[in-house]
C-alpha cells in the first residue's frame, strides 16, 4: 500500500516522538495508531537510521536516540550586547530547516528573553546553548547574575513594602503585565513567550517557573549538569523549546490575549502550578491569585489537575473579588464537577447580594 507524503511524514513524526520519549512500545503503538504492520514500522526505522535522523544508543530502552546538533555561545555583558545582533548573527543561521512560523516565534521569544538577561540580570557572562533534532529546537539562556526571582522579590520589598516568596513571584509572572522596570518594559515578554513556545522553563535559586512543560525535571537537570561545571553560580537558567514545523503564528497568540484595538486584556492562570501545595483552598491563596487581576478584562483560571477547591478560596475569588470588580470576566477552565459546584455555590451568594 502506497501512502501519501503527508501520511508518511505523520507516521514518521509519531514514531520519532515515541523514540524521543524512550517509549519501549513505540513499534506496537505506531503500528496500531496508523493501522500498519510492524514490518512497515521497522522499515521507517531503517530509513531514519540511513538518513542520520536516529542513531543506536544502548543506554536507552528503545535502543535509539534522535541525532542532535548542538552549538554554544558565550557573551561578556561588558561588550555592550544587543539581542537583535546576537539573534541574527548566531541564532537565526541555525534555524534554516524550521517552518516560517517557528522562525518568527524564535525571533520574538529569543530577543525578548535575551534582552531580559542583558538588561535586568546584572550578569557578567551570558551563555546560550542551542540543541536541535529532527523534531524540536531547544535554546537555553544562562546567566551568572542576581537571579530573576530574587530580583522580583527585592523589587516587591523595596518599592512596594511587600514580603513575598518565590511562589508569589512565579504567580505574578504567569499573570503577565509585571515588570521591575515599568518605565522601560511592559511586562509582556515572558507571558507571550510562554504562550508561543511548546515549553518554557525558568530556573533560579532552585525555584521553577514552567509553562507547557511535559518533563521539566529531565529538561532542567540536563542543563544544570552542563553549566554547574562551567560557571561559579547560575543566576537564571531559561530553557525554550519549540516544534521545528509548528504552524502556530505569533499573531494568533497576540490576538487571543492582546487584540490591537483593546491591548493586553486577557490572562491565564494555571492554578496547579501557582498553588504551592497543589490545591486552591485558603482565602490567603485566593488574595494572592486575584492581586492585580483588575488590570485585565478576562481572566482564565485553569483548573487542570485540580481535584478540590476550598470554599474560602472560591468565595474570595468568585464572590468577593467579582463583587468588587464586576467588569472582570472570570472564566474557569477544565474544572471538574466538584469545583464547578463550589463556584456555583458562591456565585449564588453573589447573585443574592
Amino acid at each position: 500500500m502506497s501512502f501519501s507524503t503527508e501520511k508518511r511524514d505523520s507516521i514518521k513524526r509519531y514514531m520519532l516522538e515515541k523514540i524521543r520519549m524512550d517509549d519501549e512500545q513505540y513499534i506496537a503503538k505506531t503500528a496500531e495508531n496508523f493501522q500498519i504492520s510492524v514490518t512497515s514500522v521497522k522499515r521507517y526505522i531503517n530509513d531514519c537510521i540511513a538518513d542520520g535522523i536516529i542513531t543506536p544508543c544502548g543506554e536507552r530502552a528503545v535502543g535509539y536516540r534522535l541525532a542532535a546538533k548542538e552549538c554554544e555561545f558565550t557573551y561578556e555583558t561588558a561588550e555592550g550586547l544587543q539581542e537583535d545582533k546576537i539573534y541574527y548573527t548566531d541564532i537565526q543561521p541555525l534555524l534554516r530547516e524550521v517552518s516560517p512560523e517557528a522562525e518568527r516565534i524564535w525571533g520574538y521569544t529569543f530577543m525578548e528573553l535575551m534582552n531580559n538577561a542583558i538588561e535586568h540580570s546584572g550578569a557578567k557572562k551570558i551563555f546560550c546553548h542551542v540543541k536541535q533534532d529532527c523534531l524540536y529546537t531547544e535554546i537555553a539562556i544562562i546567566d551568572d547574575g542576581i537571579g530573576i526571582f530574587k530580583k522580583i522579590r527585592d523589587f516587591f520589598a523595596e518599592e512596594q513594602g511587600q514580603d513575598v516568596d518565590y511562589h508569589d513571584v512565579i504567580l505574578e509572572l504567569h499573570k503577565g503585565k509585571f515588570t521591575t522596570s515599568p518605565t522601560g518594559h511592559s511586562g509582556e515578554g515572558i507571558f507571550f513567550s510562554s504562550k508561543m513556545l511548546r515549553e518554557l522553563v525558568i530556573w533560579s535559586d532552585a525555584a521553577v517557573y514552567t509553562a507547557g512543560c511535559m518533563d521539566k525535571k529531565s529538561l532542567i537537570q540536563s542543563h544544570l549538569i552542563a553549566y554547574f561545571t562551567k560557571i561559579n553560580s547560575i543566576g537564571t537558567m531559561l530553557i525554550m523549546k519549540l516544534e521545528n514545523q509548528t504552524t502556530r503564528k505569533p499573531k494568533e497568540v497576540f490576538d487571543m490575549y492582546a487584540p490591537i484595538e483593546k491591548g493586553f486584556i486577557k490572562t491565564n492562570i494555571p492554578l496547579k502550578e501557582v498553588c504551592p501545595y497543589g490545591e486552591p483552598i485558603a482565602r490567603s491563596q485566593a488574595r494572592r491569585v486575584v492581586y492585580r487581576l483588575e488590570e485585565f478584562r478576562q481572566v482564565e483560571l485553569d483548573f487542570s489537575g485540580i481535584e478540590f477547591m476550598g470554599q474560602g478560596f472560591a468565595d474570595e475569588v468568585f464572590r468577593v473579588f467579582q463583587n468588587k470588580y464586576p467588569e472582570v470576566e472570570l472564566i474557569p477552565l477544565h474544572a471538574n464537577e466538584e469545583v464547578l459546584g463550589m463556584i456555583k455555590h458562591v456565585r449564588a451568594a453573589l447573585t443574592a447580594e
